[in-house]
């Protein structure tokens, strides 16, 4: 029986037939791409992240006027609309028609928004729709919300 060898690589590390340590071309550049792809992808989740925090708070913002004008048309409830003419304590400022805050129909609030929401880049708006919807034998006033902005 004769003794087999093994041919193969070499280990890294192991002297080369020039008897320097070190790797060669191919396996740097496997490292180089492999750490490439890494950092990469820490790049892409770090990136997605910061962009989802960033449309989480332009929405809380907007649910923060939202709520705000809700609390404000609340007081508008108990308004007699009978009388003629739009009193000045029942019209909500900024809104465009200076109509009763109840009134059907749309109500734009964009130019009573904070400057930092309303101009660009956000562009935020906002309005309302008020309609009439039935409640026993009743009219009630249903309040429909519309925020947009650009992310």
């Amino acid at each position: 029986m004769g003794i087999f060898r093994v041919r193969g690589r070499r280990a890294a590390g192991r002297r080369a037939r020039s008897g320097r340590l070190g790797y060669t071309l191919v396996e740097t550049l496997v490292a180089v791409m492999l750490v490439s792809v890494v950092v990469t992808s820490v790049f892409s989740l770090v990136l997605t992240a910061k962009m989802g925090t960033k449309k989480t708070g332009r929405r809380a913002e907007a649910m923060f006027y939202v709520r705000a004008y809700m609390e404000t048309l609340k007081s508008f409830v108990t308004a007699d609309t009978t009388q003629p003419g739009p009193f000045p304590g029942w019209v909500l400022p900024g809104d465009p028609c200076a109509c009763y805050a109840l009134q059907n129909g749309v109500h734009t609030m964009t130019a009573s928004l904070p400057a930092t929401f309303k101009n660009p880049p956000i562009n935020g708006q906002l309005s309302y729709t008020v309609s009439d919807t039935p409640c026993g034998a009743l009219m009630c006033k249903s309040v429909r919300f519309n925020v947009s902005w650009q992310d």
